[in-house]
């Protein structure tokens, strides 16, 4: 099990360029979690004692505003982390964190991992380099609900779930989550009635299809200029 979570980790970004005996220890410091579909992680305001890596599976990250409507914040799959900033700021969690599909996660509690980064200083700097990463995302968000109309909002979702989350076909780029419409239109920020409605033109302009529940772009340069018509 521990070479198993070793390999792992040596996958994942964030700690790939550690030394072998760190990625040893480190390993060490791993507890595993698994959650059933439509579980959740933690709440808006729990507490935050660790932060969670993704192993297996899809977690999303998303608030609720009072009215009942959601906002997702990002979905996550393997490799990826969550809840490190409640682990550092010592502050509620600032989200809510849901498993889509059967779900295997290792967390890393505060009081291992946060003496382990304060002793590996480029760990440290990794960490920055997230955290400013996803303040950049929000930014980007904040501006695009501003300065951009919906349809626009669609197709920058559209290329960076692509970016994230595509792979290769002989037709263009699958991006490989099964989302709903109303799940689409939680990341973008809209109604699901809207979604239907703009992935319905996108699919008559041939630029996007549907493959089973995954959408494949097969056009990307088409569909930016969508965002412009």
């Amino acid at each position: 099990m521990t070479i198993d979570r070793e390999s792992f980790l040596r996958r994942v970004p964030l700690f790939a360029d550690l030394e072998e005996r760190h990625i040893t220890a480190l390993s060490g410091m791993l507890v595993e979690r698994r959650y059933r579909k439509g579980s959740v992680i933690f709440f808006e305001g729990d507490p935050g004692d660790a932060l969670f890596i993704v192993a297996h599976g899809t977690v999303k990250i998303y608030r609720v505003a009072e009215d009942g409507r959601e906002k997702t914040l990002a979905i996550l799959r393997e490799g990826d982390i969550f809840g490190e900033m409640a682990l550092l700021d010592e502050e509620p969690r600032s989200a809510i964190a849901e498993s889509l599909e059967p779900t295997k996660l290792y967390a890393l509690h505060r009081k291992d991992f946060l003496p382990f980064l304060a002793s590996n200083p480029p760990m440290a700097i990794h960490i920055i380099k997230v955290l400013c990463g996803r303040l950049r995302r929000a930014n980007a968000q904040v501006m695009d609900v501003v300065f951009k109309d919906v349809k626009s909002r669609v197709v920058r979702t559209l290329i960076e779930l692509s970016e994230q989350h595509g792979t290769e076909c002989p037709y263009g780029v699958r991006i490989e989550l099964k989302l709903t419409h109303q799940e689409l239109a939680n990341l973008v920020g809209t109604a699901r009635e809207t979604i239907t409605r703009i992935l319905a033109e996108f699919q008559d302009t041939g630029c996007v299809t549907v493959d089973g529940r995954y959408l494949v772009i097969r056009d990307q340069e088409a569909l930016e200029s969508l965002a412009f018509s």
